[in-house]
């Protein structure tokens, strides 16, 4: 074998290895289940077989998790595609479930505090229990969930379980915040209307307030405490000008 037969040799080689080693990200172990958390907002791009594959789901679950979706494969940025796993919000009697691979009825009858024959008083359309499908959805009553956790809820910026009789407007009163405010920090309530007996639920933290100082305008109080003065503007609807503050005024920061 001469030189260049060699040269050859070794060039091809080093391409079948580079092949190889370049093939091997495409057969990445799976995403794992629940990755994604409750939900997963749609972006540019996506369909229903990234974002099985990127949540550890499949397009089938998808489907039965999101019956809006129909048999058609049309999604849009920006739509919130429920995931297996997730809890949906109560009209007050029962809350619903999205089943999670791996789910029984006998583990969910014992997570929920309740009883199979229960659940499947809830869910005629569950003609085998012992046939469930990932994404499905499984009406729980309300009144055969365990109850919330015991610890004290915290003054602010932590997390509520929602009791009996609860409204978002009733939990801002307790907390003295608004129901403008929960919503922000709660982005999985989609309908403020609807919540559940042991829903948790973030409390915004207490605003932070300064009193303007002599020689302070709102772009140094801005820059002072890392944000904007159009963010103080809409925190302060009380302010007409920016330009017009004066020495003792109370200002919301954030």
């Amino acid at each position: 074998m001469n030189t260049r037969q060699l040269f050859q040799l070794l060039l091809i080689a080093a391409v079948l290895l580079a092949s190889f080693a370049s093939t091997g990200s495409v057969f990445a172990a799976p995403a794992e289940a629940g990755q994604c958390g409750d939900s997963v907002t749609v972006v540019s791009g996506d369909t229903l077989r990234k974002i099985a594959d990127r949540c550890g789901t499949t397009v089938s679950a998808l489907r039965r998790a999101n019956p809006q979706i129909g048999l058609g494969n049309l999604i849009y940025p920006g739509q919130i595609l429920q995931l297996p796993g997730a809890i949906l919000g109560s009209d007050g009697n029962v809350f619903v479930y999205i089943i999670a691979r791996g789910d029984t009825l006998r583990s969910l009858a014992t997570r929920f505090n309740t009883t199979v024959d229960a659940l499947l008083a809830a869910n005629r359309n569950i003609t085998n229990p012992n046939v469930i499908y990932e994404g499905q959805h499984l009406s729980v009553y309300v009144s055969s969930t365990p109850p919330p956790p015991t610890t004290p809820p915290p003054s602010s910026g932590g997390t509520y379980y929602a009791i009996k009789g609860d409204t978002l407007r009733k939990i801002a009163a307790k907390f003295n915040t608004t129901v403008d405010a929960i919503l922000r920090v709660n982005p999985q309530i989609y309908n403020p209307n609807i919540i559940y007996v042991g829903q948790a639920i973030t409390i915004p933290a207490a605003p932070t307030a300064h009193v303007v100082q002599r020689g302070e305008t709102l772009r140094i109080i801005a820059s002072k405490y890392g944000t904007t003065v159009d963010a103080i503007l809409k925190l302060n609807s009380n302010i007409k000008n920016p330009n017009l503050i004066y020495v003792g005024q109370i200002i919301i920061v954030r």
